[in-house]
């Protein structure tokens, strides 16, 4: 997604649609993340590095997902998933951090209920 408006929105709206405990355990962690990388001259774990560890973990796709996906070549479909887990992960750690209650409060003005 080359439009940085756009990116954020999508970004966000992927953080709203997380249940409350997820979203919760998902800001700390990107918290914690943040703090690891501030070390990165001693333990050489750059916000990049870490995207690329934790990224696969956290972002897999459901079981559903993967069972239902025609599979052409599953190296090639891992390695993009990979990819993409990486850049989603990365995208949220450069970025200043979310609290919930503002999430929560902008979910208000950005509802897709109507």
């Amino acid at each position: 997604m080359s439009d940085p408006a756009a990116k954020e929105n999508c970004m966000m709206h992927l953080l709203r649609s997380l249940p409350d405990p997820n979203l919760m355990t998902f800001l700390t962690l990107l918290e914690h993340l943040k703090r690891v990388a501030e070390k990165e001259p001693i333990n050489k774990m750059s916000l990049h590095n870490l995207a690329t560890v934790f990224g696969p973990t956290l972002l897999r796709p459901s079981e559903d997902t993967t069972k239902t996906q025609h599979i052409t070549s599953a190296s090639d479909i891992w390695s993009h998933d990979v990819m993409a887990q990486v850049q989603v992960l990365l995208y949220y750690l450069q970025h200043p951090p979310i609290s919930f209650a503002e999430l929560k409060r902008n979910t208000l003005y950005f509802s897709t209920d109507v």
